[in-house]
């Protein structure tokens, strides 16, 4: 998962350690590679991050599991670890009149950050994000 894309962002309702590993686990074992973005405060949702093109691998996988998953199509994009990064990405999308309605972030690395940003138009708002 290198390049900005639009992928699915699944939300797991408060789960535990243990239930996201064994949910990973299974996707791994489907072929399916997901990034997860726990949260700080775990008793709030758990963000797993998958390819769309995976989604029929992974809908019977979490059946099978009695996982109930919210599914959103979101932005994916690497962003440095610093002031302002995030803003200048939201300015890029919202200088070509595009309305941003999510964002979410999570530090990675020292260096790193992951944005899910949800957008009026989300191809537009990647195209507006690589230009």
């Amino acid at each position: 998962m290198e390049e900005d894309r639009i992928v699915t962002e699944l939300f797991l309702e408060r789960p535990s350690f243990k239930e996201v590993a064994k949910v990973a686990k299974a996707l791994e074992v489907a072929g399916v590679k997901s990034i997860v973005m726990p949260p700080e405060d775990r008793s709030i949702n758990t963000h797993l991050i998958v390819e769309n093109a995976d989604l029929p691998k992974i809908r019977p996988v979490l059946k099978k599991l009695g996982v109930n998953a919210m599914e959103k199509e979101v932005i994916i994009i690497r962003l440095e670890n610093r002031p302002g990064t995030m803003a200048d990405a939201a300015k890029k999308i919202s200088d070509r009149g595009i309305n941003l309605v999510y964002a979410f972030s999570v530090t990675m690395t020292p260096t790193l950050s992951y944005v899910l940003l949800g957008a009026s138009d989300n191809k537009q708002a990647l195209k507006a994000l690589s230009e």
